[in-house]
């Protein structure tokens, strides 16, 4: 059994940095992992060494891909990362040619993303030339051809359970929740002096970090937690907070107007993804800023394993893995919508005035990471759903040989 990972971007995105942790650990139980990404195939290396061969795209295209493996003969799945036109495009093919299994993994309610996207960058997605491979809605789920996609696979994986409402009910399905490397449970406990000086800021400054890239569904919440800085700063609790990742343009006018340009400590495209434990040495606190609507209830933000991993308090929103944490125990849980600003505002504040408490929600969000988040663990189950799925359609290969059927038409 051979295992496909169909990229629906590079290995430095959030999704590229699953498949890599994930592709190793299967590869670690001796099941050989090869992974087809839309970047370039170094890019792997910035998670550290890969145990799986990487394709690149732009070296070879989806049916010279197929093409290259038919040639080996063996058995293959082919776990496609989101029903995306750019995934969705090459996983098809591939299946045709190898007469492989599908399996789909979910990360968003994907008709969430696609309205918001489709509408902020003011595409008609009626219009076929806006789903070309050069244009920008090819890199979403397309309305009708993603659920067609979802009505012919074999299997079906997502981050989190509120996402098997969108799994058709014929097709198994498993839930992956993400992890984070060994690296981040083993952090100091406690921010050091000397890490917050070797990036210039003040050694008794307390630190906020936020990772992420800004898009048309995370907007506003990023401008809240930025807010929430402002009202800090206004309170005079000095506060710097590590940026990391690419915001819209205009974001720089809110910074200006509410003169917090100065608190910024911004580490775009400086720090690699395995060079982010060491950054967090200088991190006293974490937030996840959000609400329980539609896009946050269907996601699991990558960031959350590392945050409750590396024994600092974290903020968070009453929703997806909210749902599975206690406030004041184990997280601080954000639940005011209408001012979610002042709410992060006044939840630092009481860590800030309470470091007692503040380690003890650290420490214990560091067990409950210890005890769910591990990439060993995920692989151990779901290697086994590989081996059914692959069963099952193999159980029915004759009868789709006999119509004249391809794997995934």
């Amino acid at each position: 059994m051979k295992i496909i990972f169909i990229a629906n971007g590079g290995l430095n995105s959030n999704s590229g940095m699953h498949i890599f942790h994930l592709a190793n650990a299967i590869a670690a139980h001796g099941v050989e992992c090869v992974a087809y990404i839309q970047g370039k195939a170094e890019e792997a290396l910035a998670h550290g060494r890969p145990k799986f061969t990487v394709y690149s795209a732009f070296d070879c295209s989806p049916r010279s891909f197929a093409g290259r493996l038919a040639m080996e003969h063996s058995e293959y799945i082919i776990h496609c990362w989101t029903p995306r036109e750019v995934s969705r495009n090459a996983a098809e093919p591939l299946a045709a040619v190898l007469d492989a299994p599908v399996i789909v993994h979910m990360e968003d309610n994907e008709e969430i993303v696609f309205k918001t996207h489709s509408s902020d960058w003011n595409l008609n997605p009626e219009l076929e030339e806006n789903w070309l491979p050069d244009a920008r809605l090819y890199r979403l789920s397309h309305p009708a051809r993603h659920k067609e996609f979802l009505a012919r696979v074999h299997g079906y994986t997502c981050i989190i359970n509120s996402l098997l409402e969108f799994k058709p009910p014929h097709i198994p399905g498993h839930i992956i929740w993400p992890s984070c490397e060994e690296a981040f449970f083993t952090l100091p406990p406690m921010s050091r002096p000397e890490d917050k000086i070797r990036l210039g800021i003040p050694p008794e400054c307390p630190v906020l970090f936020y990772p992420g890239a800004m898009h048309p569904n995370n907007r506003q919440e990023i401008l809240e937690l930025y807010e929430a800085v402002c009202l800090l700063r206004q309170a005079d609790m000095p506060i710097k907070i590590i940026k990391l990742g690419k915001y819209v343009t205009d974001v720089a006018q809110h910074f200006a107007a509410w003169g917090i340009n100065d608190c910024l400590v911004d580490l775009t495209d400086k720090v690699k993804p395995a060079e982010i434990p060491r950054l967090m040495r200088a991190v006293d606190f974490l937030a996840q800023p959000g609400r329980d609507d539609a896009f946050n209830h269907y996601r699991f933000p990558c960031k959350l394993p590392m945050f409750l991993a590396s024994g600092r308090p974290v903020l968070l929103p009453e929703s997806n893995l909210g749902f599975m944490l206690t406030h004041g125990k184990n997280c601080l849980l954000l639940r005011n919508t209408d001012k979610p600003a002042i709410e992060i505002c006044a939840l630092l504040k009481m860590l800030m005035k309470n470091p007692a408490l503040a380690s003890s929600i650290g420490q214990a969000g560091r067990a409950f990471a210890r005890e769910h988040f591990s990439w060993a663990k995920t692989a151990n189950r779901l290697i086994p759903f590989y081996g059914d799925v692959l069963s099952d359609y193999k159980k029915h290969s004759e009868g789709r040989k006999r119509r004249g059927d391809n794997a995934c038409p």
